[in-house]
């Protein structure tokens, strides 16, 4: 019975043990609880705070992104507009210096057209014709419906007894100015000297008043010296040798005709085949270019000088 009461005993010391514990146990982990709950509560206090100062600091960042967003979007408004007026400047500043340049060009064109023009007349009149027909050409390809340059190419062309080229340009230097002198004169002479005699005549009939002038009266003999020539009448260029001639002026050179170059007639004459009748052609224009007296010719065509 003692030992059952003390085994009763320690079983009764024993539980009051276990519920101590288990008292110590359960208040511990109260106390522990309690402390989570309160860190657990803090954390999320924290980051609830952390997380309005975020939103808060986001929605800042973002009023000010929509700010600075608004000011470039202005700026690149105002980009635009000036690139616009940029670009406007840009062709306006091209399409300017392009004028200068081609100004510039023309203006270079026109000095050097001047100084073909004053260089073809040059070399004309030292019949260095091979090298003024290259300048003649080379002033064409500046202006090519100058007649000034169309005559002089015309010129020289006849002299190189080229003569249905020179009557070519002569015509185109009449079809571009019609009512230039010096250009029908030459192309109806050109004409003759091509045989071209209807052609010639219409010319003629067109520009009367012209041709009838007191200054061109003396070039109706030239052209029908030279018609009379083509067609082998001896006859009727005598007759106008003993026109020119008389007792007054037998010792007297043949004036010489006012306003008119007769390089191409003779130049004609020279490359005709020698003949009787080239001689007799070119002797009364070596006499109407002051070369021969009355006399001189006369002898030289086998006619009777006057008493």
């Amino acid at each position: 019975i003692e030992d059952l009461e003390f085994k009763l005993k320690r079983i009764e010391s024993n539980e009051q043990n276990y519920k101590l514990e288990k008292d110590l146990l359960k208040e511990t982990y109260s106390n522990n609880y309690e402390k989570i709950n309160l860190f657990i509560t803090i954390a999320l206090g924290v980051i609830a705070i952390l997380g309005y100062l975020g939103i808060r600091d986001i929605s800042s960042i973002k009023k000010e992104y929509e700010k600075e967003l608004n000011k470039l979007r202005n700026i690149e408004g105002q980009f635009k507009l000036k690139s616009i007026e940029l670009e406007k400047d840009k062709k306006k500043f091209e399409e300017d210096l392009k004028n200068i340049i081609k100004e510039n060009e023309e203006q270079s064109n026109k000095i050097k057209f001047i100084e073909l023009k004053e260089r073809i007349g040059t070399l004309l009149k030292d019949n260095n014709l091979t090298s003024a027909l290259e300048f003649s050409n080379a002033a064409l390809e500046l202006s090519k419906n100058d007649v000034f340059v169309l005559n002089q190419k015309g010129r020289i062309l006849s002299r190189l007894n080229q003569i249905k080229d020179a009557a070519e340009v002569f015509q185109l230097a009449y079809k571009t100015n019609p009512k230039d002198s010096v250009t029908i004169l030459n192309t109806i002479e050109c004409l003759f000297f091509a045989k071209s005699f209807d052609e010639a005549k219409k010319l003629i009939e067109e520009n009367k008043s012209l041709i009838e002038s007191n200054e061109n009266k003396s070039l109706i003999e030239l052209f029908n010296l030279i018609k009379f020539y083509h067609e082998g009448d001896k006859e009727k260029i005598i007759e106008i040798a003993k026109r020119y001639v008389n007792n007054n002026n037998l010792k007297l050179t043949g004036q010489k005709m006012t306003g008119w170059d007769l390089k191409e007639a003779l130049f004609f004459a020279h490359f005709q085949p020698e003949s009787e009748l080239k001689s007799m052609l070119q002797n009364i224009i070596w006499y109407w270019d002051g070369q021969l007296t009355g006399e001189d010719l006369l002898l030289r065509l086998g006619i009777e000088l006057p008493n």
